[in-house]
């Protein structure tokens, strides 16, 4: 059937995320550091994710496409948590209130917020409001024994400035602008 559907320029598509959370049906998710449809049944051509694209990188168009396929939406969405953890931009509140003692601290997690690779962070996640930030390689963990020392109190993003073939230049300056 010919129907209105979404389409995602990955040229255009930066990564954030913000269609992902505009997206009432669930029909979106982040792949390899760009916005995907996951199916065209999921997809109902309203377009609610257009408006948060900060890129102009989603359009509607008119082609042929799976109909929209609201039962397999809501069962769908009634399994799912928002979909990937991944994905999902959150702060990790520390459950243990209790200051630890010093070798404890050294062996607890200090991580703040999830997710952590800058890829998938979208810059307008709502822990970066005056946040003091934490930008390491990906192969810090594993190179410095108490890399958790340096976390603490800290948003912790990493990327691989080798291998990821991203310029992370603008997103980075969007952390720093929150």
């Amino acid at each position: 059937m010919v129907r209105k559907i979404i389409s995602i320029n990955k040229e255009k598509c930066n990564g954030c995320g913000l269609c992902i959370g505009a997206c009432h049906e669930g029909a979106l998710r982040i792949v390899d550091g760009k916005a995907e449809l996951i199916s065209e049944s999921y997809c109902d051509g309203l377009g609610n994710c257009l408006p948060e694209c900060p890129t102009g990188a989603i359009e509607i168009i008119e082609r042929e496409a799976e109909p929209f396929d609201e039962a397999a939406v809501n069962a769908r969405m009634a399994g799912s948590h928002s979909g990937c953890p991944s994905t999902v931009a959150k702060s990790l509140e520390n459950k243990n209130e209790q200051k630890p003692k010093e070798e404890e601290a050294e062996r607890a997690s200090q991580l703040m917020q999830w997710p952590v690779q800058i890829k998938l962070v979208p810059p307008v996640a709502p822990f970066f409001k005056g946040a003091k930030l934490l930008i390491a390689a990906d192969c810090t963990a594993y190179a410095h024994p108490n890399i958790h020392k340096y976390m603490r109190n800290k948003v912790t993003l990493i990327g691989c400035p080798k291998l990821d073939e991203v310029d992370y230049s603008e997103k980075l300056d969007g952390y720093i602008k929150v």
